[in-house]
Order: structure tokens, then C-alpha cells, then sequence
């Protein structure tokens, strides 16, 4: 965990903080209180390796020194706290700008309404944090209320597990994520991925899990480099147009008039699994297209032949697998 120090922190400089004072004598009369005597960049040091907001928070009870320092901390990891609290807390901060914000919401407060979660995500775009990370729940009745993700423009990394819950982009064309090289968005409907795209002009590596709304995918993207879709969702259509595209990996359910449309000269890694449901496949009336699996792998044989005189493994798609399931009629008789 990283802190980013400027020039010394005072107690001037820490608007709220108490003064730093002369070292203390211990209440048990086991000698001066030295640590908090030190300067507040030293303590900022301590409460930031401790990972959690509300123990940060929690050593004002050891002494007044402590006291609000929390708030400067450019990083902030919020877990098992009620969300009422953690807004609370957020609204407390005085730091300008987070390297990073974590917050994940216990079970037993996950179920929370679209408006609560739409002001703790206002909330955290305030604090401008380069590395976010959102874990919470919503109620199923929810899952078509549209939830507006506000724009982060430092950030660079985004991880966003919202169960249950519907997120969209907001009006406008303009790159609300110029930073934005990672961004994973899991459990939630996600019908929007292409409009992301074109408002991430920096995006390396992209990772769609668990999502629905997604019957057409469609990612051309200059950047990208990254790709995972794992979704049991009925799949129509894929559409990928990425250049510098090295791994992909994705896992669907095919649909009825499942399309495909892919270029990535540049892939090294390629996973697919991909089952199909509808039966519309198939040899004669008998036997049905099941699953189909695709995958690359570094190996000297290709297409079950060794081949001789390759220095360097070569990278080949060298296996379909077809699984097939054999439908019986009944005997009239």
C-alpha cells in the first residue's frame, strides 16, 4: 500500500489534526508515548498499512494525537461496514485525491436500494480515486432501474461488483474515463459496453463477468489487449475488432442465430467455451451440437503431427472440441 508524500505534513498543514506536542508520558508509567510524537507523515505511514479505514479511524481512542488523521489518508479500504457508515465517513475526508478506494458492503447489508448506490458512487467520483474498487448487492426487484456511473477521470483502474443492479453511461460523447486502463464490471446488466469502450481511450484490459444484457457484444477497440466475457447469458452476436488483442477468453451460451465476428491479428492466448442450448446445430435429426470448445496452445505438435526443426514452440489453434448428445425417439410400438 503506497502514500504519496509532498513536502513534510504539519499540524498547519492538516487542517482539524491536533498539534504535535511534546512526547507524553505513558498512563501505565512505562515511559514516553514516542510514537505519537512523531511527525504526521510518519503517522499517516502507520494508519495507511493498516488496510482499514475504520481501524485508522479506531486509534483516536489510543490517543488525541491520532485523532482525524484518518482523513488524510490517500488510500482508504472500507469492509464489512454498514453503507450508511461508510457514506458518512466519505463525506469526512479532506484528502483531494485517492490513489485508491475500496469498498465492499457485509451480507447482511448488501440489499440496498438504486439511489443509495448511486450516492455512494457521486460520493466516491468526489474523491477522485486512480484505483476503485465496488462490492455490493441490490434487490432483484431493482434490476431494470438504471444506475448512472458518474465520471471518473483519474482513475485507472476500476472494479465494479454490483449484484443485481442495471449501470448505464451518461448522456454525451465526451471520454468520461481518459485515464482508464482496467475495468472489470461483474453481476449486474451491462448493456452499454460498447459506448464504455469508446469512452476509454486508454483501455488495456477489459473483463465482463456474470453480466446480462449482452445479447449483442460488440468491442472494437484500438487498445485493448485484455479480454474476458464469462457469461452464462444466451449470446447473439460477437462482434471483436481488436488489433493489438493478445488474450481472450469467453464463455456463452450460443443463441439461436449466434454470429460471430472476429480480428485480432495479434492474439497469443485464446479460450472459448461456448455451449449451445437451442439444438439449432446439428447432423441430420439425431445428433445436436452440445458445446463447442476452442482454446490455443504453445506445443510442437499441431494438428496431432510433431514437427520437426521449430527452434520456438509455436502458438496454433489445434483443437475443436465437439460434445454432442444423441436425442431417442420413442418406440411407437
Amino acid at each position: 500500500m503506497e502514500l504519496q508524500l509532498g513536502s513534510p505534513l504539519t499540524s498547519q498543514s492538516l487542517p482539524g489534526v491536533p498539534r504535535r506536542s511534546s512526547p507524553r508520558c505513558c498512563p501505565d508509567g512505562g515511559g514516553d508515548d514516542r510514537i505519537s510524537a512523531l511527525p504526521d507523515d510518519v503517522l499517516l505511514q502507520v494508519l495507511v498499512r493498516l488496510r482499514c479505514a475504520r481501524s485508522a479511524a479506531l486509534t483516536s481512542s489510543v490517543s488525541r494525537r491520532w485523532r482525524g488523521l484518518w482523513r488524510h489518508l490517500s488510500e482508504l479500504s472500507f469492509r464489512d461496514i454498514a453503507l450508511g457508515a461508510v457514506n458518512t465517513a466519505l463525506r469526512q475526508v479532506v484528502c483531494p485525491s485517492l490513489s485508491r478506494l475500496e469498498v465492499e458492503i457485509p451480507e447482511e447489508h448488501r440489499i440496498m436500494d438504486p439511489a443509495r448506490v448511486s450516492a455512494l458512487l457521486h460520493a466516491a467520483a468526489r474523491l477522485a480515486p486512480a484505483d476503485l474498487v465496488i462490492d455490493l448487492w441490490g434487490h432483484c426487484k431493482d434490476r431494470d432501474f438504471p444506475i448512472e456511473i458518474p465520471s471518473f477521470e483519474r482513475a485507472t483502474s476500476i472494479k465494479l461488483r454490483v449484484v443485481n443492479l442495471y449501470l448505464t453511461l451518461p448522456a454525451g460523447d465526451i471520454d468520461e474515463f481518459p485515464l482508464l486502463e482496467r475495468l472489470s464490471v461483474a453481476g449486474c446488466r451491462f448493456d452499454g459496453m460498447a459506448e464504455m469502450i469508446n469512452r476509454c481511450p486508454n483501455l488495456r484490459v477489459l473483463e465482463v463477468c456474470g453480466c446480462w444484457g449482452l445479447d449483442t457484444v460488440k468491442i472494437h477497440s484500438p487498445t485493448i489487449e485484455e479480454l474476458v466475457l464469462d457469461n452464462n447469458a444466451v449470446l447473439g452476436n460477437l462482434d471483436v475488432i481488436a488489433p493489438v488483442l493478445e488474450q481472450f477468453r469467453l464463455q456463452a451460451t450460443m443463441g439461436r442465430d449466434f454470429n460471430v465476428l472476429f480480428s485480432a491479428p495479434m492474439v497469443r492466448y485464446l479460450w472459448w467455451w461456448c455451449s449451445c442450448e437451442q439444438r439449432n446445430v446439428g447432423i441430420g435429426e439425431a445428433w445436436y451440437l452440445r458445446s463447442l470448445d476452442l482454446w490455443t496452445e504453445e506445443s510442437a505438435y499441431i494438428l496431432g503431427h510433431l514437427q520437426r526443426g521449430y527452434p520456438n514452440p509455436k502458438t496454433d489453434v489445434d483443437s475443436v472440441r465437439l460434445g454432442k448428445t444423441c436425442s431417442q425417439r420413442a418406440d411407437p410400438n
